[in-house]
């Protein structure tokens, strides 16, 4: 099998621009600004906020809309969301940085889900509080996912999953600081948790 050689493009890594020549044999691999892997759009500015993927959960929803609406009991409910949507809407949460914005956006469709759960209509002036208490949640969902965080964060700093995962995480980029406050990254989500 034999590669062809293309042009090499400039890629934005964080607020620089670069550009990268990467070579496997004789040819040079093209860098492309993003590309989809495992059902993800990876981005050249790793903008988690576009990780999170609300639209295909939703999509999930909808197909399970069947099964939510018919005359089961909200246990049986709640273990199909937790199943076939939740599960969807998870996928790959441990590489999230959370900030304030992304946790409002898991709270929200947490919400929505349950008030579609429940067959209640917005003109209904229910609280959210008053939803989860009929719903009968005991540990929010995004303090469940910042504890699989934090577990893969112990994992990979045990040392378990192998030196170049823990090289890295807390290996540090030789490089002038950029202009600005510094985004928010991974390991600001464990040192504050």
């Amino acid at each position: 099998m034999e590669i062809n050689a293309k042009k090499t493009k400039t890629m934005h890594i964080g607020r620089e621009t670069k550009t990268l020549t990467i070579t496997v044999g004789k040819a040079v691999l093209e860098q492309v600004s993003k590309y989809s892997y495992l059902g993800h759009m990876i981005t050249e500015d790793v903008a988690t906020l576009k990780e999170v993927q609300i639209r295909k959960t939703r999509q999930k929803f909808w197909e399970n809309k069947e099964l939510l609406r018919r005359n089961v009991g909200l246990n049986t409910k709640k273990r199909i969301l937790a199943c076939y949507i939740f599960s969807v809407f998870n996928y790959d949460c441990k590489a999230w940085t959370y900030s304030k914005t992304v946790q409002k956006k898991i709270q929200k469709f947490d919400m929505w889900c349950y008030r579609r759960l429940l067959n209640v209509p917005w003109t209904e002036k229910k609280t959210n509080n008053e939803i989860i208490k009929i719903v009968g949640v005991g540990e929010k969902r995004l303090q469940q996912l910042m504890k699989r965080k934090l577990r893969y964060a112990g994992h990979i700093m045990r040392g378990s999953s192998g030196p170049l995962l823990q090289l890295s995480l807390e290996g540090k980029i030789e490089r002038k600081r950029g202009h600005g406050r510094p985004r928010r990254n991974w390991m600001d989500d464990v040192k504050e948790w």
